[in-house]
This record gives C-alpha cells, sequence and structure tokens, in this order.
C-alpha cells in the first residue's frame, strides 16, 4: 500500500470526488475503447491531482512503470504518460 498510498497508507482526500468512483476498473484497462474512459475523465473535477499523483508514483517506482504504464489515468492513456516520462524516445517513434 505504500507504493499507492505513500507513507499515510490511505488514498489522497481528492479520490473521494474522483468521476471514476464506482466505475468497473477494466473500462480503464480497455484498449479498445479508450474513449469510454476519456469520457470519464474528461468531466472528473479531481484529473489533474489523479495526473499528477500517477505521473509522480510512475516517476518514483521502477523503470518497467514509466516505460510500460498501463491504463487511462489523469486523462492519459499509458502511451501518453511514457511520453511525458521519455520524451525523446516519444519523438523517435513518432
Amino acid at each position: 500500500m505504500l507504493a499507492l498510498f505513500g507513507t499515510s497508507g490511505q488514498p489522497s482526500g481528492w479520490r473521494t470526488s474522483a468521476a471514476c468512483g464506482g466505475q468497473d476498473t477494466e473500462l480503464f484497462f480497455d484498449a479498445s475503447h479508450p474513449e469510454r474512459a476519456a469520457e470519464v475523465c474528461g468531466g472528473c473535477p479531481v484529473r489533474e491531482q489523479c495526473r499528477t499523483d500517477q505521473l509522480a508514483w510512475e516517476r518514483h517506482g521502477s523503470a518497467a512503470r514509466r516505460y510500460s504504464p498501463a491504463g487511462f489515468v489523469g486523462g492519459l492513456t499509458g502511451r501518453e504518460r511514457k511520453a511525458i516520462h521519455y520524451p525523446r524516445s516519444a519523438a523517435r517513434d513518432e
């Protein structure tokens, strides 16, 4: 739980306001329909906090978290988050 919630062991307070609360988590890992997850995240009042926490979690974890991020989180796909962590390789891939 330390990796997900930090030293408090509790989720961040903003999570109770997240638009994804109560949604089936598979929605955010279904690569065939990312637009559904984007729709939920699009109107989320805490999207920026979610994105910030997710990017920090990936950045401070193993390289695999950054190199192969999964799911749609904070309004970003795994590929978009990878491009933030590795901008030079993302530009080269395009």
